[in-house]
């Protein structure tokens, strides 16, 4: 009885499945968007690739600059991923901390369609944990708590 439940689980097709919202790939930076960035939101978007908007997306691995080296990119990261985040952060230089979210809204639309067709799997409950616990790290050692 349990296969069959996996065979009926296997049928649903990848349209009618539940797509991610951006708040479920980077509850963080979804957080950023809607209460507005700082300077030094705008200089981590420019300058740090592991902790930008997509680097919260894979997990703060730096996969998806492929170990920040990249010729390892097609085996271990995204190329696509890759380049959502250069635009994010030139989008973010030239517009500033004021500005910049508004102007972030369509690639970050592009980035989460981008992620449910092709990285939807990498998302999950415990990843999730695990940027929390970073996140309340940062906050605390930043001097917020």
């Amino acid at each position: 009885m349990k296969s069959n439940e996996t065979n009926k689980e296997q049928e649903i097709p990848s349209t009618l499945q539940q797509s991610l919202d951006f708040k479920d790939i980077c509850p963080f930076w979804s957080f950023k968007l809607r209460s507005g960035f700082d300077e030094q939101d705008v200089k981590t978007l420019i300058h740090d690739s592991k902790y930008c908007i997509v680097g919260e997306a894979w997990g703060y691995t730096g996969r998806q600059a492929g170990y920040y080296m990249a010729p390892l990119i097609p085996f271990v990261g995204c190329w696509e991923c890759v380049k959502l985040g250069r635009t994010m952060g030139k989008i973010a230089k030239e517009f500033g901390p004021l500005a910049a979210p508004d102007h972030l809204r369509p690639t970050i639309y592009y980035f989460v369609k981008h992620w449910n067709s092709k990285h939807s799997t990498i998302s999950g409950g415990s990843r999730h944990v695990k940027i929390w616990r970073n996140l309340r790290v940062n906050m605390h050692f930043n001097g917020k708590k």
